[in-house]
């Protein structure tokens, strides 16, 4: 029997703990975050709604977040320096907005104003949260808003990483930044299955 469903993806995306700040895979980790968030208004199946970084390095991460995103201007794309547009409806950005009040109960937001309205239209800047405790929350593994949204969260080690990954219910993309071949071999062969 053929069968075919469209679920929800709570994509992620890890920094290995060798990719330090000053490394090409945390520059590049930075970078797709801030591009998953804001292609297409964060409205696509694949675009990472988890960031899980090492503890060690969680501080920097969103620090560089917070820089990367506030160079995002949203608006009218026509317009030469509008980075990211609107939403594809007034409707999905107030689902958005709720699912964002749902992640707060877990997370904090460190980067955007989701009640914040700027004219006319869907508009909504990108927000970022940052959960302290993954492995005690569940809404951050669990729901997903559909817009420029995601979650920043530590973990304590690699097997931990895997654990906090594969809470997300199974995803459609798990990206993974190393230079290690050791680190890439221990999460993806423990992730592997769910992503």
């Amino acid at each position: 029997v053929r069968f075919i469903a469209e679920r929800d993806s709570l994509n992620a995306a890890v920094l290995g703990p060798d990719a330090t700040p000053g490394t090409p895979e945390f520059d590049l980790f930075i970078k797709e975050v801030v591009r998953e968030m804001t292609t297409k208004a964060g409205q696509k199946c694949t675009a990472i709604r988890r960031a899980f970084v090492a503890a060690t390095a969680i501080d920097a991460a969103e620090t560089a977040l917070k820089t990367a995103l506030g160079e995002i201007t949203v608006g009218d794309p026509r317009a030469e320096t509008t980075k990211m547009g609107a939403l594809v409806s007034t409707a999905q950005r107030d689902d958005v907005r709720a699912k964002i009040k749902e992640l707060s109960a877990e997370a904090r937001i460190v980067v955007g104003a989701p009640d914040k309205a700027d004219g006319k239209g869907a508009f909504l800047s990108p927000v970022l949260l940052r959960c302290d405790a993954p492995g005690k929350a569940n809404r951050v593994h669990d729901t997903e808003p559909f817009g420029p949204v995601a979650t920043l969260m530590p973990y304590s080690d690699l097997a931990d990483a895997v654990a906090l990954v594969n809470r997300g219910q199974g995803s459609l993309v798990m990206s993974l930044y190393t230079y290690d071949p050791n680190v890439a071999r221990e999460v993806l062969t423990g992730a592997g299955a769910f992503h």
